[in-house]
């Protein structure tokens, strides 16, 4: 899957004075958009400075919301939140926040290797929930699907793996989005809405489920 980039803008924390350690770690709780804090958020410490080679650190907050990540390079990070089972997307995506999201950002050296940070969970997602299937035989299909902003066409999320033979897919609540799926050997699907704003376009509240049962018809 081909993940999207995006634009970080962040306020630089206050790292505490510590010593006696190779590396650098963050801390810190993640809350809700009511002040509340999130048992099982994972949260992701995206290096700026540097290309990321294996995964994204991050860690899971416990039942108080807390988190901590250790063996932390020193260097810039932007901090993010996310819980996607609960219609929370990864906010370091630009597909889900737009090219100008703000996020958080510590900076980590010999002088400042720790860092406390208050995370806050974004706007609930969208839900795309469906099946993909031949239309003729009903056979069940793993395809290929493309998202676009319709305001910034250059704005997008695609890849294998999205739409497979039964999906769940977060999209950007709020933002109307086109959606192609494809596939070897079948005609794309697009689709289709007749609403003024959003004509032929994908368009969702924050935690808006909608159900496609899509069926890919077979190249002649």
């Amino acid at each position: 899957m081909v993940r999207s980039s995006i634009a970080l803008i962040g306020v630089l924390i206050v790292a505490s004075l510590s010593f006696g350690q190779d590396n650098g770690s963050v801390n810190g709780t993640v809350v809700d958009g009511s002040g509340t804090t999130v048992k099982g958020a994972t949260v992701y410490a995206q290096p700026m400075d540097r290309p990321m080679a294996s995964v994204v650190p991050q860690a899971t907050t416990d039942r108080n919301g807390a988190f901590t990540i250790s063996k932390l390079d020193y260097g810039r990070y932007s901090l993010s939140a996310a819980k996607p089972d609960e219609g929370y997307p990864e906010l370091d995506f630009a597909f889900y926040t737009g090219f100008h999201a703000k996020l958080v950002v510590i900076e980590l050296s010999v002088q400042h290797r720790s860092a406390r940070v208050a995370l806050r969970l974004g706007k609930k997602a969208g839900i795309l929930k469906g099946t993909v299937a031949d239309a003729v035989t009903g056979r069940p299909l793993n395809a290929d699907v493309e998202f676009r902003w319709v305001s910034e066409p250059q704005n997008f999320l695609s890849g294998s793996g999205l739409a497979n033979a039964q999906f769940r897919i977060l999209v950007p609540s709020d933002v109307p989005i086109t959606m192609v799926v494809s596939l070897d050997g079948y005609e794309n699907w697009s689709y289709k809405s007749d609403k003024g704003s959003a004509k032929d376009a994908v368009l969702l509240l924050p935690g808006q489920d909608l159900n496609l049962d899509i069926r890919l018809q077979p190249k002649q």
